[in-house]
């Protein structure tokens, strides 16, 4: 979304107050880091660069986070409720959980229960 270097000062603050509003919503940083591309630190770009870069950064280091402690979880509902029903129904019920539930998430909850049974071993 980046805009050119000689638009005006009132499209700037339209276009920050709009990423503004989108961060304060969820708290996701990439909004921040959006702001930082788009707005000159005192006719300095490499400024807001590195400041998006930093907080992208930050940003991946959160959803790695939240990925582990999801498949965490899907393995301890595999161990909970191992051998109550088929296999298959049982991948499906955390595949409703963690995800849309279709087809293929079931598939993706059975990688995740394949790689902690390897681990186990």
């Amino acid at each position: 979304m980046n805009i050119d270097k000689k638009s005006s000062y009132p499209v700037k603050k339209a276009l920050v107050e709009h990423l503004w509003q989108k961060y304060q919503k969820k708290k996701d940083p990439r909004w921040l880091a959006e702001i930082c591309l788009n707005v000159p630190f005192f006719d300095n770009p490499q400024v807001g660069t590195e400041i998006a870069r930093r907080l992208e950064e930050l940003f991946h280091k959160k959803d790695d986070i939240y990925e582990q402690t999801m498949r965490s979880e899907i393995w301890r509902l595999w161990k909970l409720w191992e051998n109550t029903d088929e296999d298959v129904v049982i991948r499906q019920r955390i595949a409703d959980i963690y995800f849309s539930g279709n087809v293929s998430d079931a598939e993706r909850v059975r990688g995740i229960i394949r790689a902690f049974e390897k681990l186990e071993k």
